[in-house]
């Protein structure tokens, strides 16, 4: 029998899952890097032993360098497909799943899918709504700018960064200017240099996350959740709770008929799709995008609630495009089969974490279905201000909802020095 490979770029965040889901196909994976170095955000993740082979470019070589030196590397191999691990491979699986001639988005808008100022442009050109925005190093550029839009508060963040890094609500000059010093000249967690701001109007509404997985241009929906946030010192605000929607909802339809418009603005044609949207009195606008799994989540407790989650769906469709695609025609909306949340811990207070208390008492919570990312014991809790300061991610599900919402209000009232046993950095 033929052996069956394929080819995963920067298998860091969820993407590091993806192996173990192409083995069950009896595929095998290459992993390819977009850079020498491994973000320090993902490297405790990293384990070369899931892979065949690793490839990895010279620590100087720029982005046509890093893309001929793989497709040398490739010369030759029979690789079915190759697909983004996180947000740092989108473009490069692009250019390499292109050049091969392998199922693919294509280059003609990678740029878009990665920078949230071009990926704005796109879904104007195409007539789909888009936030209003301006990209500028400048402060008084963009305070200029929010008075003549007559703008309350606008929303000022990285062109590029995942994990609201950086994202800062402005009211006024000061804040702006705050904002900027914060950003400009700063090396964000994937690695990428911010030259530049971008300036948003601010869309207020009800957010939700919205996960797709596509196949020569038909792209299906696979869950759709409530995302709330919350406001904390320091920070814009940060996220506190998603609950999951039924595919049967209106609103989830709204969603669907939008994210598709998007995708296709987009040329999303192949694969996973992760998407943050606003639906305000006007309707849903597209506030962030990855052309990638969604990052930090349960594929236990998304099972549990759905049957399936957005790993083992992309897998399916690059391991068995016909089956999904037959399947996922056939289908319609998804089905709920049990309510679900997931709980984002807030932390406000700091620490070197030295054990977990509170997780017994949270186990037992009749609800209870998957704990992650919680901060690893000798690494330090620092008070949430983004997602990547968040403490830890609890999901709960359960076929009872009076059940799950009493769980969560249990689980919401649990200290943080309840949850953790903390100790001050100086007495390690």
């Amino acid at each position: 029998m033929k052996e069956r490979k394929c080819v995963v770029v920067d298998a860091y965040s969820t993407g590091r899952y993806l192996p173990e889901e192409f083995k069950r196909y009896g595929i095998g994976t290459v992993h390819v890097m977009s850079a020498a170095q491994i973000p320090p955000i993902f490297q405790a993740h990293f384990d070369a032993d899931l892979y065949d082979e690793v490839m990895r470019p010279g620590e100087r070589m720029g982005y046509d360098e890093v893309v001929e030196y793989h497709l040398q590397a490739l010369h030759g191999r029979e690789v079915e497909f190759v697909i983004a691990g996180c947000e740092s491979g989108v473009e490069l699986a692009d250019s390499l799943s292109e050049r091969l001639g392998l199922p693919s988005n294509g280059t003609a808008l990678s740029a878009a899918r990665r920078d949230k100022a071009r990926l704005s442009c796109a879904l104007t050109y195409a007539g789909v709504r888009s936030i209003r925005q301006i990209v500028s190093d400048n402060a008084v550029e963009i305070a200029s700018w929010k008075r003549e839009a007559n703008f309350d508060e606008i929303v000022i963040k990285p062109l590029n960064s995942t994990g609201t890094e950086d994202v800062f609500f402005c009211s006024t000059d000061s804040d702006i200017q705050r904002a900027l010093r914060t950003i400009i000249g700063k090396t964000n967690r994937v690695g990428a240099l911010n030259r530049f701001a971008l300036g948003q109007e601010k869309i207020n509404g009800q957010q939700y996350t919205v996960n797709a997985v596509s196949i020569h241009g038909d792209a299906f929906i696979t869950e759709a959740w409530t995302y709330d946030t919350v406001p904390v010192e320091g920070a814009s605000s940060v996220c506190s709770l998603e609950r999951l929607l039924d595919g049967s909802e209106p609103i989830v339809q709204e969603l669907t008929n939008y994210l598709k418009r998007a995708l296709q603005a987009l040329q999303i044609l192949e694969g996973p799709a992760h998407a943050e949207i606003i639906v305000d009195h006007r309707g849903p606008v597209l506030v962030d995008f990855g052309a990638r799994l969604q990052g930090t989540m349960s594929a236990k407790a998304r099972t549990m609630a759905l049957g399936h989650n957005h790993i083992t769906l992309t897998a399916w469709r690059y391991a068995n495009p016909e089956g999904f695609g037959e399947y996922m025609r056939m289908r319609g909306p998804y089905k709920r089969t049990a309510h679900a949340l997931c709980v984002s811990l807030i932390s406000d207070r700091g620490g070197v974490v030295a054990g977990y208390p509170g997780l017994e008492a949270i186990r037992k919570l009749p609800s209870f279905a998957d704990a992650i990312a919680f901060v690893p014991i000798g690494e330090k809790l620092v008070p949430t201000i983004d997602l990547a300061s968040t403490p830890g991610i609890v999901y709960l599900v359960n076929g009872d909802e009076s059940q799950l919402d009493d769980d969560y209000r249990k689980l919401r009232a649990m200290r943080m020095d309840q949850v953790f046993e903390l100790v001050a950095r100086d007495s390690q």
